[in-house]
């Protein structure tokens, strides 16, 4: 059935007009009605000062009833004596009714009556019985649905399962019904209710499922979101629990919450982003000519990485140079508009700048860099003024200036020669003469950045941006500016949360990007309270919800790192893999030590992915076994995968193992894995110089494969250039055998997965 729309709109502002913020429990049944999707209970609603009519009550199937008071501000009815269950006897029924009106459930709670509901028999003390379906419209996402176990079970639950086993949840602009059921399938939930636990036995079809979710769907598109202006909007419909009779699905308790939504943010002029990244002409306020402030690092910095010295300009008054450097006394001095101004003085300073910036037109974009701006109670004052001009300048005819910031490092571009990061350069390699990857970091904190660019010392991102607190462009701009102009393969995204609908935004470029063979590495901070209070205290605190923010990402197709440090190995991984081929989930693996082997073997299944060690085929064992003879080693080595070499494999022997496994027809990558404490191989940086070592043949035998080959340095400092060498051969390197396989099996699965979806919406 069709979902009426004209019905749920009526009752939304028949309680909107009775001055109520939610519906009443009969009122959401016929909201659910509405949307076509199941059959709702018979219900009877008796007003405070009427009685229930013997004729009214006759109408109600079977011989039970269930009596539930009705309030502007009861919500949990059962909890305060609110719910009885009473045979359909009207003498009874009516006694039943006066007990529950004379609880006195306090001032606030509103009592407008009781509700007299048909009974339904259920099973709902039985595990797995029952389902939970909600919508709600989220700040960050707009409207997003979520399913899982329903009745006394979905919070435990949803607290105790791991994420995507709890809930599926989903955004309710990027799905359908039929695509949230897919989600759903994966859950504990959908594993009880079709029969698949152990157990237990079907108790709803597919179809019924599908076509609830899509009418749960298309009420969340229609009536939670901030189109509805001034119209009454649903902030949350929850259905808990939904029952099963015969097959069809029946709610049992419902709540709706309805009010206004705040309007999207005002527009961006986010064409101006390329002259962020890309300028051709920078100012700088802040820089001291007496020390090393931040402003003055970040014009040594501008100047180190080589940006045209005659397109530099400092902001100073009383004098004419600084490092070589023309100064002007203020922004409005500037002999000409800039591409970008850099702001690095204190926050209390920030609004006269930014007035004067966008009064003289003086910049097309500026970075700020101070922090202070929205942790404590003044500076979240000086943010919101600030914020107050950026949007007034952007009502001017060209959109006025975008803003980075603040409380930002700013940007590292390779493309456009600069550096705001206000980090010496004895403090971070920043490696400029590299060409630099197709990668982006792109960052609410600046300290992540540029650790990770300090241990991914060879990562070379062609962009590292800190987008600070967000107070202009979000990190959803840069990326649609990416996006739009095919500039980066990977994207290293680290965030604490979203502005205004910006998370919607975000999952639909993830999409957009993904759907490219883009791969983008995501990890979201904030994800319990404790880490919500933390980032309270540094970016402004707009974390949101993690399992909505981590499913959206997840759903779109991002790869969400549950930790900082499997952040930094799918970012090595997809930045060093980019050109491979990813024909499957099937590992070779090979080793010098049988510990790894065994490692390695225990590592093919996790949470988040499986993959497979499949065995030899004959030609390979035949050629394994040649090499092992001509090596001496055949009577030591088990002709199996993973393949244990022993300590006596020499860097030759390691070659053409890696060539062999490479090339068989049952393997789709390689992990190459050797403890380089062993004297047969050359590992130290006195034997590296030697052309025999292996790691100066890994250029060739990259040539000779389009597959993925990652490898493992399991040892300490000594062999840190070893590794670094095998990085900048374009093989990622990890420190341990099993995080390899976890890591490769992550992106591997991942990847073949999306292939696999793009195909199917290629079909469609």
């Amino acid at each position: 059935m069709p979902v009426d729309f004209k019905t749920i709109d009526e009752l939304l502002h028949l309680a909107a007009d009775d001055g109520r913020r939610s519906l009443f429990e009969h009122e959401v049944y016929r909201l659910i009605q509405a949307s076509g999707a199941v059959r709702v209970p018979q219900t009877v609603f008796v007003p405070q000062d009427q009685s229930l009519s013997v004729r009214a009550l006759e109408q109600l199937d079977d011989h039970r009833v269930v009596l539930k008071i009705v309030g502007t501000s009861i919500s949990h009815k059962s909890d305060c004596g609110g719910v009885v269950f009473v045979d359909k006897n009207h003498e009874a029924v009516c006694e039943a009714i006066a007990e529950i009106l004379a609880i006195d459930y306090g001032a606030e709670a509103g009592v407008r009556g009781v509700l007299v509901c048909e009974y339904f028999e259920h099973a709902g003390s039985s595990f797995g019985n029952e389902l939970f379906v909600g919508i709600r419209s989220a700040r960050e996402f707009g409207p997003i649905i979520a399913a899982g176990l329903g009745g006394v079970q979905t919070e435990y639950f949803a607290s105790h399962l791991r994420r995507g086993e709890n809930l599926a949840t989903a955004l309710a602009f990027e799905t359908s019904g039929q695509r949230f059921f897919e989600l759903f399938q994966g859950t504990v939930a959908y594993e009880l209710l079709s029969g698949q636990a152990r157990g237990h036995r079907r108790i709803v079809a597919d179809e019924g499922l599908i076509e609830c979710f899509e009418a749960f769907v298309q009420v969340a598109q229609t009536f939670c979101t901030p189109q509805r202006g001034q119209e009454p909007a649903i902030l949350e419909l929850e259905v808990n629990p939904f029952t099963f009779q015969g097959g069809f699905m029946v709610p049992l308790d419902g709540l709706c919450q309805i009010g206004h939504l705040a309007p999207d943010p005002a527009p961006r002029p986010v064409e101006k982003v390329g002259r962020l990244l890309h300028p051709r002409s920078i100012a700088v306020v802040g820089a001291s000519a007496r020390g090393m402030n931040m402003g003055r690092v970040i014009l040594r910095n501008l100047l180190g990485c080589g940006f045209d010295r005659d397109k530099v300009f400092a902001i100073k008054k009383g004098l004419e140079t600084l490092d070589g450097v023309q100064c002007v006394a203020s922004v409005k001095d500037l002999s000409h508009r800039v591409d970008l101004l850099v702001v690095a003085v204190g926050s209390g300073q920030v609004p006269e700048i930014v007035d004067e910036v966008i009064r003289h037109r003086m910049a097309e974009s500026v970075i700020l860099i101070p922090g202070g701006m929205g942790e404590t109670e003044s500076g979240q004052e000086t943010e919101r003024r600030v914020a107050r001009q950026i949007i007034e300048g952007h009502r001017d005819p060209d959109g006025g200036p975008v803003f980075l910031g603040g409380n930002c490092l700013g940007i590292q571009s390779r493309p456009g020669r600069y550096d705001t990061f206000f980090v010496p350069s004895g403090k971070l390699e920043k490696r400029w003469d590299s060409p630099g990857r197709r990668v982006a970091l792109i960052s609410q904190s600046g300290a992540y950045v540029i650790t990770r660019m300090s241990n991914l010392e060879t990562l070379d991102p062609a962009y590292a941006v800190s987008v600070g607190n967000q107070i202009d462009l979000t990190i959803s701009d840069l990326l649609r500016h990416f996006a739009d102009r095919d500039l980066v393969d990977v994207y290293g995204v680290y965030i604490e949360g979203f502005r205004d609908r910006d998370g919607l935004v975000f999952a639909h470029v993830v999409s957009e990007l993904t759907r490219r063979g883009k791969d983008l590495i995501f990890y979201k901070a904030g994800r319990t309270a404790a880490g919500r209070s933390a980032t309270a205290g540094h970016t402004a605190s707009i974390a949101g919800d993690y399992n909505v923010c981590a499913a959206a990402a997840s759903n779109a197709g991002a790869l969400v790192a549950e930790t900082f440090k499997e952040f930094e190995y799918l970012v090595e991984i997809a930045s060093l893999l980019q050109n491979r081929k990813i024909r499957g989930t099937r590992i070779g693996a090979i080793s010098n030590a049988g510990y790894e082997t065994v490692g390695m073997a225990d590592a093919v299944v996790g949470p988040d992915y499986r993959v497979s060690l499949p065995e030899l085929c004959d030609s390979c064992t035949s050629r394994f076994r040649e090499i092992l003879e001509r090596h001496r080693l055949s009577e030591l080595v088990n002709l199996r995968n993973p393949l244990d070499l022993t300590p006596m494999a020499n860097d030759d022997c390691h070659e053409e193992c890696i060539r062999t496994m490479l090339g068989c027809r049952e393997i789709d990558a390689v992990v190459a894995s050797f403890v380089p404490l062993t004297p047969a191989m050359k590992t130290t940086p006195e034997e590296m110089a030697a052309e025999s070592a292996l790691v100066h043949r890994l250029p060739g035998i990259l040539a000779a494969t389009d597959k993925p080959l990652v490898m493992v340095i399991d040892s300490g400092p000594l062999y840190d250039p070893l590794a670094q060498a095998i990085r900048e051969a374009g093989v990622p390197v990890f420190r341990s055998a099993d995080s390899a396989v976890r890591s490769l099996g992550r992106y591997l699965y991942h990847k073949a997965g999306r292939a696999t979806s793009n195909a199917a919406l290629c079909a469609e």
